[in-house]
């Protein structure tokens, strides 16, 4: 029997190509997007789950309280809390420590090689998690001061086939380390990355470091609790831990700390910084996906409807010939089946041709791995049989239901008003009108970033990283090169450079009883200058009164905040007392997600090193400007490789996941609306073929192609129109939500969404008004004579 159903089912695609075409080419499409979302999900719900001791596994992260109200959360504290949890919370079994990032030169008989995402971490870490070792011992390679475990890429970027392992290694041409390890490279789906990690008993041996309860905050503590232990136990434990060790002291100044743990399998979507907009978009992706399934689905439900009366004398013939309904039920389930299946290989096909697309909407490469995962091609597999049966189940009982006399007697042609197909077509164009109109939303509030006025300029700047101590303590020679170049207007050193945020320290100002975090920049006196950031209200730092150095600046929000209508003279304490000698206007140090905070420049960086400089150039020809600068640097630190960014090219980074989220929902909407009109593109034949003969009846009483246009098209003009009324408060209420996620954001404007209907319409009224032209253009004797 299933031989017999095959066989029908190819005649019947074979029979209805331009249809059959329609139907798949929308499915394959459909289910592309949603294998797509499928391997993206799976990437981000699967972080971390490569480590053994997963379900054990806690971060441990810190609130800060100022006055009773909740001042940053996070995870990056000083070094003793691991020893102290483990020393006095039983529940805990083992604990690691890893630093924030550090970049650096690292140097093997040859030209030094440029390694980011260098940590400081306890052995500890290679044990409780599982990042295997290729050479060396986990429990061992990171025990003695300075030495190293490389991973498996650096390693081969420094050695290249040689084994690593007892190879003396040098870190900014200054010090010497062991590698004691080679370790595989971290998964893409793993919290903690790293290209080396140096032992954390080599902070120790610098005395310029706190690393004591009052040390900086740069430091990470994971612990491994007990297989029986729980987090609410251990969170219960820990308000006498911190009372003890720090909390008492913080009480006297009306601060505290609060700490918790955070399960390593919810780091990823549920804690890391970017996670709520991370979880916002994957919603909203998953829904895009299935949406677009969901036109195609449409689709293949209303031309299997529509040609409903075509079928029916082989309905009515098969019931003749002894045909039961559950036999033609059978038949219509095995139709739709074929037709989800040739749809389901081909999306495969499409899946790989269209990868390079993944990286571009997602921002991460396309893992073929992934693909091969059981768990996804059960997933995958289970959407095909879900999609081909409920396509095919309405048609099926639709169409087994006809009466076999009425049928074979031609009286099914005339069918009552096509309610569900009408909803359906409405349904198939709310969602691509919502997205398109979404589409225009995200792409207004991309141009409201890039042309958004930050405060200072970021145009005509070029920044050199002072990786190692070598560069930064030649900077001010440097600098003083550079100035000495036709093409450059001003040179400045800083601590950081304003696009990414600026790190936050401690301090106590003047009429406030406790310390309060705030962020801070170290900078020279070129700073505002180079940046264009006025001063409000006293002076800049001048090299010619030395008592600057111990100034600080601060911004109009610092200001406000602290209620200083004067601020100049004011003081705020850390490491002894600072003078406040001039306010400078705001600017936006940190992404336009974020809204501007307090902000104080001092003149003198932590350990008198900074570590960037910043160049405003003329508008000069920029390869030889950098030619030129290449050659001050080569001649001044030849020991330090040359490297280099643009500003504005920053700023591109910063907002690269808002463009990749614009780009899949353009995608997304090109090919709802593809998909939509090639549904009406087939109704509309359908409806042509249906209403030959009354077209030439209507052409023989003189009626005008324009005429015949009208009356094909006003029906699914009209379902385009009240489309547009379902459409606009949908796209309004998810475009106000995301539009949340940013403290500076466009209003939404009512023309948005009228030019997306438009569009929609317009779209809708050339494809049916192709097809129309064509019926009413053919000669009236011809559709008569139509049988």
């Amino acid at each position: 029997m299933l031989k017999e159903f095959l066989k029908t089912a190819l005649r019947n695609l074979g029979r209805n190509k331009f249809h059959s075409g329609i139907n798949i080419f929308g499915l394959a499409t459909g289910f592309t997007a949603v294998m797509f979302i499928l391997l993206y999900l799976y990437g981000e719900f699967s972080y971390d789950e490569f480590h053994k001791n997963k379900n054990d596994l806690y971060r441990v992260s810190i609130k800060r309280f100022r006055e009773g109200k909740l001042d940053g959360d996070g995870p990056q504290f000083t070094p003793p809390l691991g020893p102290a949890m483990m020393k006095d919370i039983p529940e805990v079994k083992n604990f690691a420590r890893i630093s924030s990032e550090r970049v650096g030169y690292l140097s093997y008989n040859k030209e030094p090689l440029k390694v980011e995402d260098m940590h400081h971490a306890d052995p500890s870490l290679l044990e409780i998690f599982s990042f295997p070792l290729i050479h060396g011992d986990n429990k061992t390679a990171l025990t003695q001061p300075y030495s190293i475990v490389l991973n498996e890429q650096t390693a081969k970027r420094l050695f290249d086939k040689e084994n690593a392992v007892g190879k003396i290694i040098r870190i900014d041409n200054n010090q010497d380390y062991t590698v004691t390890g080679v370790a595989k490279d971290p998964p893409l789906n793993s919290t903690i990355h790293f290209n080396a990690l140096i032992s954390f008993a080599t902070l120790y041996k610098n005395p310029n470091l706190f690393l004591d309860w009052n040390g900086g905050n740069q430091y990470t503590t994971f612990v491994l609790l007990n297989k029986n232990a729980t987090a609410e136990a251990v969170n219960a434990k820990l308000p006498a831990l911190l009372w003890t060790n720090i909390n008492q002291q913080y009480a006297k100044a009306g601060a505290k700390l609060e700490a918790y743990l955070q399960p390593l399998g919810k780091l990823h979507l549920h804690y890391e910084e970017n996670s709520a907009s991370l979880r916002s978009n994957m919603s909203i992706f998953t829904i895009v996906a299935i949406f677009i399934l969901l036109i195609a689905c449409v689709n293949f439900v209303n031309l299997a409807t529509a040609r409903a009366a075509k079928r029916a004398k082989e309905v009515g013939v098969r019931k003749v010939l002894g045909a039961g309904r559950k036999k033609l039920i059978g038949q219509f389930l095995t139709e739709s089946l074929l037709l989800t299946l040739i749809a389901f290989v081909i999306s495969i096909a499409l899946l790989f041709l269209t990868a390079p697309l993944y990286e571009q909407i997602f921002g991460k490469p396309f893992d073929l791995g992934g693909i091969m995962n059981l768990t996804l091609i059960g997933a995958a597999t289970l959407l095909f049989f879900l999609v081909g049966i409920a396509i095919g189940i309405y048609p099926a009982f639709y169409l087994s239901r006809f009466d076999p006399v009425r049928a074979l007697k031609g009286m099914l042609t005339k069918q009552g008003k096509p309610y569900l197909r009408n909803a359906l077509v409405i349904t198939q164009f709310t969602i691509s009108i919502a997205l398109i109109a979404s589409t225009l939303v995200i792409f207004q509030q991309q141009q409201y970033i890039k042309n958004k006025k930050l405060g200072f300029t970021k145009d005509n700047i070029v920044v050199l990283p002072l990786t190692g101590e070598i560069a930064q303590a030649n900077s001010e020679v440097l600098k003083q090169q550079l100035k000495g170049l036709p093409e450059v207007q001003s040179v400045s050193a800083s601590s950081d450079i304003p696009h990414r945020g600026f790190t936050t320290n401690g301090y106590k100002p003047e009429g406030v009883e406790n310390y309060m975090q705030i962020h801070v920049v170290d900078a020279d006196e070129e700073f505002l200058n180079i940046y264009s950031i006025p001063i409000v209200e006293g002076r800049n730092f001048s090299k010619e009164r030395p008592v600057d150095n111990t100034g600080f600046l601060i911004n109009e929000t610092l200001a406000k905040m602290l209620g200083w209508k004067n601020a100049v003279g004011k003081k705020i304490e850390r490491n002894g007392i600072h003078e406040v000698i001039g306010v400078v206007k705001d600017f936006y140090f940190a992404s336009l997600h974020d809204k501007i905070e307090p902000l104080i420049i001092t003149n003198k960086p932590w350990n008198d090193k900074f570590d960037y400089l910043a160049i405003h150039y003329k508008n000069a020809h920029t390869p030889q400007l950098l030619e030129d600068i290449k050659k001050q640097w080569q001649k001044i630190i030849p020991s330090t490789p040359f490297e280099f960014w643009f500003l504005n090219d920053s700023f591109d980074q910063l907002y690269r996941s808002e463009q990749q989220f614009q780009r899949g929902f353009l995608y997304s909407s090109i090919l709802a609306i593809v998909l939509a009109v090639l549904g009406i593109l087939g109704l509309v034949s359908f409806s042509v073929e249906r209403r030959t003969k009354e077209i030439g009846i209507r052409k023989v009483l003189g009626a005008s192609s324009m005429n015949v246009v009208g009356l094909l098209s006003k029906d699914f003009l009209k379902l385009v129109v009240f489309a547009n009324i379902l459409a606009w408060p949908l796209a309004w209420y998810f475009m106000q939500k995301w539009l949340e996620d940013f403290a500076n954001r466009i209003e939404l404007s009512w023309w948005v969404f009228l030019l997306a209907g438009l569009l929609a319409v317009l779209i809708a009224l050339l494809t049916v008004g192709v097809q129309a032209v064509k019926a009413a253009l053919v000669n009236p004797m011809k559709n008569l004579k139509t049988e």
